[in-house]
């Protein structure tokens, strides 16, 4: 390690707890880490709470707010003049188009953007803003093999585009883990068949989709439906809650009638936000993934606990779930072809679904480890502060 770095994180307005471990670990070696967050997100108490030094600034929602993006941009160029960072990473759309063009104005020698996942990139005013100023970045850190390909086919100027996964630790996921105790909680018998979905129940983005939530609950419920008439025993665990800050219920409300409507409202669990997520899936023989873009979301958990998992095929998702190796790829909004492979995985011996499991659960381990992820993402930015990477050198 070379002298102690400062190192700014400027993330969004959802409370992520993905989004710290890293800096975190950074601040544990000795750097100085900040993170910068709007001043009414959720992320300012998750930053205090993991005692990370906190910074809030006044951020607009919209883009065509000009003078509240002008104000944001003055207030990020203020807090980086300031701190005089030595790094600047930014993670979400549309933010990261402020923290990027505050950063190149401080003169922050290594600015980077670290994409959570696609979906922002596939909204058309996000893409167009995207394409104009991400020649401003030192390097794009590419969190998915998508990703990767998308920046390299994308028409900007060429920069740096690094695969670099977000990193977590991996200790509190035991294979080993009894579920017992969760399938009591639910009134779920020791041999019935368990699905489980861990994800936001993020209702429909009109300018994506506006039949669809992004996480895909419609199209498992819709799947439900053809599963329970093969297994009537199944039963489906949709962990998860409307995200913090935009709950109304009226999202988990449709859903549940969606349920009901299918007459699947008996097979189907809504647990609400759970922090138990190891018992949970310890109580579950497969997982479903039936987003309509995804970066790896709710299939690395899965894995970890050797759990074998359908997942659409979008995004970073066939980085882990690989066809007929750790589960199935399926189409997205295609609840038959999502439904036929979660029978077919559910009638495989469950010693054939385990080795499944096992193999996830190694390639996860050897992507996502936070101590390997953090420290080559440190030595990145000891790389770029002493010497710029071309858009040729990257890997």
């Amino acid at each position: 390690m070379g002298a102690p770095l400062t190192i700014v994180y400027v993330t969004g307005y959802g409370a992520h707890e993905w989004a710290l471990h890293t800096p975190q670990f950074l601040a544990r070696r000795g750097h100085r880490v900040m993170i910068a967050c709007p001043s009414d997100s959720p992320m300012a108490r998750l930053a205090h709470a993991a005692g990370m030094n906190v910074q809030t600034w006044q951020a607009p929602r919209r883009l065509k707010d000009v003078r509240r993006v002008v104000d944001a941009i003055g207030a990020l160029y203020r807090l980086f003049r300031q701190h005089n960072p030595d790094v600047v990473v930014y993670y979400a759309l549309p933010i990261s188009l402020w923290a990027r063009l505050a950063a190149r104005l401080a003169g922050v020698p290594v600015r980077l953007f670290k994409p959570p996942s696609l979906w922002d990139l596939e909204l058309g005013p996000y893409r167009l803003a995207e394409y104009g100023t991400a020649w401003m970045d030192s390097a794009i850190l590419a969190s998915s093999r998508a990703l990767v390909r998308y920046y390299r086919r994308a028409p900007i100027a060429r920069s740096a585009v690094i695969l670099s996964y977000y990193g977590f630790p991996l200790d509190r996921f035991d294979p080993s883990l009894d579920g017992a105790a969760v399938r009591q909680e639910f009134g779920i018998a020791p041999t019935a068949p368990v699905v489980t979905t861990i994800a936001h129940l993020i209702p429909p983005i009109r300018r994506f989709d506006p039949h669809y939530g992004i996480k895909g609950h419609e199209v498992l419920i819709r799947a439900a439906r053809d599963v329970v008439a093969r297994l009537p025993s199944v039963r489906f665990l949709i962990v998860g809650a409307e995200p913090e800050g935009v709950a109304h219920g009226a999202y988990e409300a449709s859903l549940k009638q969606l349920a009901r409507m299918h007459g699947v409202d008996h097979n189907v669990i809504f647990t609400g936000r759970r922090t138990d997520i190891p018992a949970i899936l310890a109580a579950s023989d497969v997982a479903a993934v039936p987003s309509l873009s995804e970066n790896v979301g709710g299939a690395v958990e899965p894995l970890l606990m050797e759990r074998p998992v359908v997942a659409s095929a979008v995004g970073g998702l066939p980085d882990v779930v690989r066809d007929g190796e750790t589960g199935y790829l399926v189409p997205p909004r295609d609840p038959g072809a999502l439904a036929d492979a979660l029978l077919h995985l559910l009638s495989l011996p469950p010693a054939a679904r385990r080795a499944m499991g096992r193999r996830g659960r190694a390639i996860v381990r050897d992507l996502f480890d936070i101590e390997q992820v953090a420290f080559a993402e440190e030595r990145i930015f000891y790389r770029l502060r002493s010497e710029p990477l071309c858009a040729t050198s990257a890997s």
